[in-house]
Protein backbone atom coordinates (compact mmCIF):
# COMPACT_ATOMS: atom_id res chain seq x y z
CA UNK A 1 0.00 0.00 0.00
CA UNK A 2 2.55 2.83 -1.25
CA UNK A 3 -0.90 5.55 -1.98
CA UNK A 4 -0.60 8.42 0.41
CA UNK A 5 -3.33 10.93 0.55
CA UNK A 6 -3.49 14.40 0.86
CA UNK A 7 -5.79 16.26 3.54
CA UNK A 8 -7.50 17.96 0.84
CA UNK A 9 -8.25 14.52 -1.06
CA UNK A 10 -9.77 13.33 2.63
CA UNK A 11 -11.79 16.41 2.95
CA UNK A 12 -12.98 15.90 -0.46
CA UNK A 13 -13.70 12.02 0.14
CA UNK A 14 -15.55 12.93 3.42
CA UNK A 15 -17.80 15.72 1.57
CA UNK A 16 -18.87 13.93 -1.36
CA UNK A 17 -20.02 10.42 0.80
CA UNK A 18 -21.94 12.81 3.17
CA UNK A 19 -23.19 16.35 1.72
CA UNK A 20 -25.11 14.68 -1.54
CA UNK A 21 -27.16 12.31 -0.17
CA UNK A 22 -27.90 14.21 2.70
CA UNK A 23 -29.72 17.23 0.63
CA UNK A 24 -31.73 14.05 -0.65
CA UNK A 25 -32.68 12.62 2.81
CA UNK A 26 -32.40 15.77 5.53
CA UNK A 27 -34.47 18.56 4.99
CA UNK A 28 -37.81 16.73 3.89
CA UNK A 29 -37.18 14.38 7.04
CA UNK A 30 -36.35 17.03 9.43
CA UNK A 31 -39.30 19.56 8.01
CA UNK A 32 -41.70 16.45 8.57
CA UNK A 33 -40.54 16.18 12.30
CA UNK A 34 -39.90 19.40 13.36
CA UNK A 35 -41.79 21.99 11.07
CA UNK A 36 -40.21 25.52 11.35
CA UNK A 37 -37.76 24.27 13.64
CA UNK A 38 -35.64 21.40 11.58
CA UNK A 39 -32.61 23.93 11.09
CA UNK A 40 -31.91 23.47 14.75
CA UNK A 41 -31.69 19.87 14.59
CA UNK A 42 -29.08 19.67 11.25
CA UNK A 43 -27.08 22.83 13.78
CA UNK A 44 -26.79 20.13 16.69
CA UNK A 45 -25.64 17.29 14.32
CA UNK A 46 -22.32 19.71 14.40
CA UNK A 47 -21.69 18.11 18.34
CA UNK A 48 -22.48 14.96 17.48
CA UNK A 49 -21.12 14.69 14.29
CA UNK A 50 -17.78 15.83 16.04
CA UNK A 51 -18.37 12.33 18.31
CA UNK A 52 -18.55 10.10 15.91
CA UNK A 53 -15.84 11.30 14.07
CA UNK A 54 -13.73 11.46 17.33
CA UNK A 55 -14.49 7.62 17.57
CA UNK A 56 -12.89 7.14 14.29
CA UNK A 57 -10.20 9.04 14.76
CA UNK A 58 -9.61 6.69 17.74
CA UNK A 59 -9.87 3.75 15.88
CA UNK A 60 -7.42 4.71 13.03
CA UNK A 61 -5.26 6.01 16.15
CA UNK A 62 -4.97 2.64 18.01
CA UNK A 63 -4.69 0.51 14.97
CA UNK A 64 -2.29 -0.90 13.14
CA UNK A 65 -4.37 -1.59 10.01
CA UNK A 66 -6.73 -0.16 7.76
CA UNK A 67 -10.46 -0.99 7.53
CA UNK A 68 -11.26 -3.83 6.82
CA UNK A 69 -8.25 -5.88 7.97
CA UNK A 70 -8.48 -3.94 11.23
CA UNK A 71 -11.87 -5.65 11.93
CA UNK A 72 -9.58 -8.72 12.29
CA UNK A 73 -7.27 -6.57 14.45
CA UNK A 74 -9.60 -6.44 16.99
CA UNK A 75 -12.47 -9.14 17.15
CA UNK A 76 -10.15 -11.53 16.01
CA UNK A 77 -10.01 -13.25 12.70
CA UNK A 78 -13.04 -15.56 12.89
CA UNK A 79 -15.43 -12.68 14.41
CA UNK A 80 -13.35 -10.40 12.02
CA UNK A 81 -13.60 -12.01 8.30
CA UNK A 82 -17.29 -12.35 9.41
CA UNK A 83 -18.00 -9.16 10.00
CA UNK A 84 -15.88 -8.22 6.31
CA UNK A 85 -18.70 -10.03 5.04
CA UNK A 86 -21.34 -8.67 6.32
CA UNK A 87 -19.87 -5.12 5.53
CA UNK A 88 -19.41 -6.15 2.09
CA UNK A 89 -23.40 -7.06 1.88
CA UNK A 90 -23.95 -4.28 4.20
CA UNK A 91 -22.11 -1.66 1.85
CA UNK A 92 -23.50 -2.94 -1.02
CA UNK A 93 -27.12 -2.09 0.05
CA UNK A 94 -26.20 1.40 0.95
CA UNK A 95 -25.06 2.09 -2.84
CA UNK A 96 -28.32 0.41 -3.76
CA UNK A 97 -30.62 2.71 -1.54
CA UNK A 98 -27.97 5.61 -2.43
CA UNK A 99 -28.84 5.07 -6.49
CA UNK A 100 -32.94 4.65 -5.87
CA UNK A 101 -32.94 7.52 -3.81
CA UNK A 102 -31.03 9.45 -6.17
CA UNK A 103 -33.12 8.12 -9.62
CA UNK A 104 -36.19 9.31 -7.62
CA UNK A 105 -34.99 12.64 -7.43
CA UNK A 106 -34.61 12.43 -11.45
CA UNK A 107 -37.14 10.45 -12.27
CA UNK A 108 -39.68 13.31 -10.41
CA UNK A 109 -38.28 16.41 -11.17
CA UNK A 110 -36.33 15.88 -14.41
CA UNK A 111 -36.07 12.81 -16.57
CA UNK A 112 -40.55 11.86 -16.18
CA UNK A 113 -40.70 8.62 -17.89
CA UNK A 114 -37.75 7.04 -18.51
CA UNK A 115 -37.77 4.15 -17.02
CA UNK A 116 -35.51 3.75 -13.41
CA UNK A 117 -33.31 0.75 -14.46
CA UNK A 118 -32.08 3.00 -16.93
CA UNK A 119 -30.73 5.72 -14.61
CA UNK A 120 -30.14 2.73 -12.48
CA UNK A 121 -27.42 0.86 -15.23
CA UNK A 122 -25.98 4.02 -16.49
CA UNK A 123 -25.10 4.98 -12.98
CA UNK A 124 -24.10 2.02 -12.25
CA UNK A 125 -21.51 1.70 -15.31
CA UNK A 126 -19.73 5.16 -14.53
CA UNK A 127 -19.13 4.08 -10.83
CA UNK A 128 -18.03 0.77 -12.60
CA UNK A 129 -15.45 2.58 -14.82
CA UNK A 130 -14.26 4.05 -11.63
CA UNK A 131 -13.38 1.71 -9.56
CA UNK A 132 -11.72 -0.47 -12.27
CA UNK A 133 -9.33 2.72 -13.03
CA UNK A 134 -8.45 2.16 -9.41
CA UNK A 135 -8.51 4.09 -5.21
CA UNK A 136 -6.26 6.63 -5.87
CA UNK A 137 -7.83 7.55 -9.58
CA UNK A 138 -10.96 7.58 -8.22
CA UNK A 139 -10.10 9.96 -5.12
CA UNK A 140 -8.95 12.45 -7.22
CA UNK A 141 -12.14 12.34 -8.94
CA UNK A 142 -13.45 13.21 -5.68
CA UNK A 143 -11.75 16.14 -5.04
CA UNK A 144 -13.18 17.79 -8.88
CA UNK A 145 -16.68 16.79 -7.26
CA UNK A 146 -16.33 18.09 -3.81
CA UNK A 147 -14.92 21.60 -5.08
CA UNK A 148 -17.16 22.01 -8.18
CA UNK A 149 -20.20 20.74 -6.17
CA UNK A 150 -19.78 23.05 -3.00
CA UNK A 151 -18.97 26.15 -4.95
CA UNK A 152 -21.95 25.15 -6.86
CA UNK A 153 -24.44 24.89 -4.05
CA UNK A 154 -23.05 28.11 -2.36
CA UNK A 155 -23.88 30.09 -5.59
CA UNK A 156 -27.38 28.83 -5.91
CA UNK A 157 -28.10 28.76 -1.91
CA UNK A 158 -26.39 32.97 -2.13
CA UNK A 159 -28.41 33.20 -5.18
CA UNK A 160 -32.02 32.19 -3.38
CA UNK A 161 -31.94 35.18 -1.23
CA UNK A 162 -33.07 37.22 -4.14
CA UNK A 163 -36.20 35.73 -3.24
CA UNK A 164 -38.83 36.85 -0.18
CA UNK A 165 -37.94 35.64 2.89
CA UNK A 166 -40.36 35.74 5.36
CA UNK A 167 -37.69 35.23 9.06
CA UNK A 168 -41.90 34.29 10.52
CA UNK A 169 -41.35 31.42 9.51
CA UNK A 170 -38.92 30.42 11.88
CA UNK A 171 -40.77 31.29 14.73
CA UNK A 172 -42.32 30.11 16.96
CA UNK A 173 -39.57 28.21 18.76
CA UNK A 174 -41.13 27.69 22.19
CA UNK A 175 -43.07 25.08 21.12
CA UNK A 176 -39.93 22.68 20.43
CA UNK A 177 -41.10 18.75 21.49
CA UNK A 178 -37.81 17.95 23.22
CA UNK A 179 -38.54 14.55 21.69
CA UNK A 180 -38.95 15.19 18.25
CA UNK A 181 -35.88 17.21 18.26
CA UNK A 182 -33.82 14.19 19.77
CA UNK A 183 -34.96 12.09 16.58
CA UNK A 184 -34.28 14.49 14.24
CA UNK A 185 -30.84 15.43 15.45
CA UNK A 186 -30.33 11.74 15.56
CA UNK A 187 -31.33 10.97 12.20
CA UNK A 188 -29.79 14.03 11.06
CA UNK A 189 -25.97 13.15 12.87
CA UNK A 190 -26.41 9.07 11.42
CA UNK A 191 -25.41 10.23 7.46
CA UNK A 192 -22.31 12.06 9.00
CA UNK A 193 -21.52 8.18 9.92
CA UNK A 194 -21.39 7.79 6.08
CA UNK A 195 -17.90 9.67 6.48
CA UNK A 196 -16.89 5.63 7.91
CA UNK A 197 -14.57 5.61 5.12
CA UNK A 198 -12.01 7.24 6.83
CA UNK A 199 -10.87 4.27 8.40
CA UNK A 200 -10.05 3.24 5.23
CA UNK A 201 -8.27 6.27 4.41
CA UNK A 202 -7.36 7.08 7.62
CA UNK A 203 -4.14 5.53 7.85
CA UNK A 204 -3.17 6.11 4.85
CA UNK A 205 -3.33 9.59 5.40
CA UNK A 206 0.10 12.04 4.88
CA UNK A 207 0.17 13.13 8.51
CA UNK A 208 -1.99 13.05 11.18
CA UNK A 209 -2.77 16.89 11.83
CA UNK A 210 -3.83 16.90 8.21
CA UNK A 211 -6.29 14.12 9.14
CA UNK A 212 -7.94 15.98 11.59
CA UNK A 213 -7.84 19.00 10.29
CA UNK A 214 -9.34 17.33 6.86
CA UNK A 215 -12.08 15.62 9.36
CA UNK A 216 -13.20 19.01 10.83
CA UNK A 217 -13.51 20.71 7.56
CA UNK A 218 -15.34 17.84 6.35
CA UNK A 219 -17.62 17.87 9.31
CA UNK A 220 -17.96 21.86 8.81
CA UNK A 221 -18.62 22.02 5.57
CA UNK A 222 -21.46 19.39 5.90
CA UNK A 223 -23.33 21.46 8.66
CA UNK A 224 -22.71 24.79 6.92
CA UNK A 225 -24.80 23.44 3.49
CA UNK A 226 -27.19 21.79 4.81
CA UNK A 227 -28.43 23.82 7.83
CA UNK A 228 -28.54 26.74 4.93
CA UNK A 229 -30.41 24.33 2.91
CA UNK A 230 -33.29 24.07 5.88
CA UNK A 231 -32.75 27.55 6.57
CA UNK A 232 -33.78 28.82 3.00
CA UNK A 233 -36.17 26.13 2.41
CA UNK A 234 -38.52 27.29 5.60
CA UNK A 235 -38.14 31.21 5.33
CA UNK A 236 -38.80 31.32 1.15
CA UNK A 237 -41.48 28.45 1.93
CA UNK A 238 -42.77 27.65 4.95
CA UNK A 239 -42.15 24.57 6.73
CA UNK A 240 -46.23 23.52 6.04
CA UNK A 241 -45.57 23.75 1.74
CA UNK A 242 -42.07 22.74 1.91
CA UNK A 243 -42.88 19.51 3.96
CA UNK A 244 -45.21 18.76 0.80
CA UNK A 245 -42.11 18.49 -1.39
CA UNK A 246 -40.61 15.31 -1.83
CA UNK A 247 -37.25 17.06 -2.29
CA UNK A 248 -37.44 20.58 -0.68
CA UNK A 249 -34.47 21.78 -1.43
CA UNK A 250 -34.79 21.38 -5.17
CA UNK A 251 -37.74 23.80 -4.96
CA UNK A 252 -35.34 26.45 -4.39
CA UNK A 253 -33.49 25.89 -7.12
CA UNK A 254 -36.44 25.93 -9.23
CA UNK A 255 -37.60 29.33 -7.79
CA UNK A 256 -34.30 31.30 -8.35
CA UNK A 257 -35.12 34.37 -10.92
CA UNK A 258 -32.78 36.87 -11.49
CA UNK A 259 -33.96 39.75 -13.05
CA UNK A 260 -35.33 37.50 -15.78
CA UNK A 261 -31.76 36.60 -16.42
CA UNK A 262 -31.22 34.08 -14.38
CA UNK A 263 -33.50 31.16 -14.09
CA UNK A 264 -33.81 27.49 -14.84
CA UNK A 265 -30.93 26.70 -13.19
CA UNK A 266 -32.49 23.02 -12.44
CA UNK A 267 -29.90 21.09 -14.97
CA UNK A 268 -27.14 22.92 -13.29
CA UNK A 269 -28.25 21.73 -9.74
CA UNK A 270 -28.81 18.24 -11.37
CA UNK A 271 -25.94 18.28 -13.18
CA UNK A 272 -23.64 18.24 -10.12
CA UNK A 273 -25.42 16.28 -8.05
CA UNK A 274 -25.37 13.06 -10.56
CA UNK A 275 -21.67 13.75 -10.04
CA UNK A 276 -22.44 13.73 -6.27
CA UNK A 277 -24.08 10.43 -6.41
CA UNK A 278 -21.24 8.75 -8.71
CA UNK A 279 -19.23 9.82 -5.92
CA UNK A 280 -20.82 8.22 -3.04
CA UNK A 281 -21.95 5.39 -4.77
CA UNK A 282 -18.55 4.66 -5.85
CA UNK A 283 -17.17 5.16 -2.32
CA UNK A 284 -19.56 2.60 -0.42
CA UNK A 285 -19.22 0.19 -3.68
CA UNK A 286 -15.58 0.58 -2.88
CA UNK A 287 -15.86 -0.53 0.83
CA UNK A 288 -18.09 -3.24 0.06
CA UNK A 289 -15.73 -4.59 -2.76
CA UNK A 290 -12.06 -4.29 -0.05
CA UNK A 291 -14.39 -6.36 2.50
CA UNK A 292 -15.29 -9.26 1.21
CA UNK A 293 -11.13 -8.91 -0.81
CA UNK A 294 -10.14 -9.13 2.71
CA UNK A 295 -12.31 -11.46 3.88
CA UNK A 296 -11.19 -13.89 1.12
CA UNK A 297 -7.80 -12.85 0.86
CA UNK A 298 -8.17 -12.06 -2.63
CA UNK A 299 -5.22 -10.37 -4.67
CA UNK A 300 -7.33 -7.61 -6.65
CA UNK A 301 -11.12 -6.61 -5.79
CA UNK A 302 -11.63 -5.24 -8.97
CA UNK A 303 -13.41 -8.28 -11.15
CA UNK A 304 -15.55 -8.73 -8.14
CA UNK A 305 -17.20 -4.97 -9.97
CA UNK A 306 -19.02 -6.90 -12.31
CA UNK A 307 -20.84 -9.29 -10.78
CA UNK A 308 -21.94 -7.09 -7.27
CA UNK A 309 -22.91 -4.05 -10.04
CA UNK A 310 -25.86 -7.22 -10.74
CA UNK A 311 -26.21 -7.13 -7.29
CA UNK A 312 -26.96 -3.47 -6.83
CA UNK A 313 -28.85 -3.04 -9.58
CA UNK A 314 -31.20 -5.80 -8.80
CA UNK A 315 -31.57 -4.33 -5.09
CA UNK A 316 -31.89 -0.95 -5.84
CA UNK A 317 -34.69 -2.15 -8.52
CA UNK A 318 -37.04 -4.14 -5.83
CA UNK A 319 -36.51 -2.61 -2.62
CA UNK A 320 -39.17 -0.35 -3.00
CA UNK A 321 -42.42 -0.18 -5.77
CA UNK A 322 -42.48 3.85 -5.88
CA UNK A 323 -41.13 7.12 -3.95
CA UNK A 324 -43.45 7.06 -0.90
CA UNK A 325 -42.01 3.23 0.20
CA UNK A 326 -38.77 5.14 -0.52
CA UNK A 327 -39.10 7.90 1.44
CA UNK A 328 -40.24 5.29 3.99
CA UNK A 329 -36.98 3.42 4.23
CA UNK A 330 -35.69 7.00 4.06
CA UNK A 331 -36.89 8.20 7.09
CA UNK A 332 -37.29 5.01 9.49
CA UNK A 333 -35.29 1.61 8.10
CA UNK A 334 -31.91 3.11 6.44
CA UNK A 335 -30.95 5.73 9.72
CA UNK A 336 -31.57 2.41 12.05
CA UNK A 337 -29.70 0.56 9.33
CA UNK A 338 -26.62 2.86 9.21
CA UNK A 339 -26.77 3.25 12.76
CA UNK A 340 -25.98 -0.62 13.51
CA UNK A 341 -23.39 -0.53 10.40
CA UNK A 342 -21.39 2.08 10.38
CA UNK A 343 -21.95 3.95 14.77
CA UNK A 344 -22.66 0.39 16.95
CA UNK A 345 -19.96 -1.73 14.92
CA UNK A 346 -17.40 1.13 15.23
CA UNK A 347 -18.19 1.83 18.71
CA UNK A 348 -17.99 -1.95 19.74
CA UNK A 349 -14.07 -1.88 18.59
CA UNK A 350 -14.32 1.63 20.09
CA UNK A 351 -15.12 -0.11 23.35
CA UNK A 352 -12.85 -3.38 23.12
CA UNK A 353 -10.02 -0.77 22.20
CA UNK A 354 -10.42 1.03 25.64
CA UNK A 355 -10.65 -1.75 27.47
CA UNK A 356 -7.83 -3.99 25.64
CA UNK A 357 -4.29 -3.52 27.35
CA UNK A 358 -1.75 -2.24 25.35
CA UNK A 359 -0.03 -5.86 25.19
CA UNK A 360 -2.96 -7.90 24.17
CA UNK A 361 -3.68 -6.04 20.93
CA UNK A 362 -4.43 -8.69 18.35
CA UNK A 363 -0.95 -9.27 16.26
CA UNK A 364 -1.00 -8.01 13.05
CA UNK A 365 1.92 -9.81 11.06
CA UNK A 366 -0.76 -12.73 10.47
CA UNK A 367 -3.42 -10.34 9.02
CA UNK A 368 -2.31 -10.38 5.36
CA UNK A 369 -3.95 -6.97 4.28
CA UNK A 370 -4.97 -6.67 0.84
CA UNK A 371 -3.51 -4.40 -1.79
CA UNK A 372 -6.60 -1.74 -1.95
CA UNK A 373 -5.45 0.37 -5.13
Amino acid sequence: MGQRFTAFQIWATLVVMTVPIAFLEVPKRQLKTLGNNAWIAVALSLLFGFLIYSMYLFIIRRSQTPFPAMLEEHFGPMVGRCLQVFYFLSELLIAAFGIRLFVEFAETNVLQGTPISVHITILLLVCFSALKAGLTTFIKTFEIVAVLGALVTVLILTMAFSQPLDLENLLPISNLNLKNLAIATASTSIIISRGFIILVLGRLAEDWAGLRRAVAAALFTYVLLITWAVLLVTVIFGSTFAEMRSFPPFAIVQVINIGGFIQNIDIIFIGVWIMGMFATTTGSWFIGLISLQQALRLENYRFLAAPTALIIGGVSIAMAENILEVHILSEILIPLFYAVVLFLIPFVMFIRILLKPGDSIQPTQSIPVQNMD
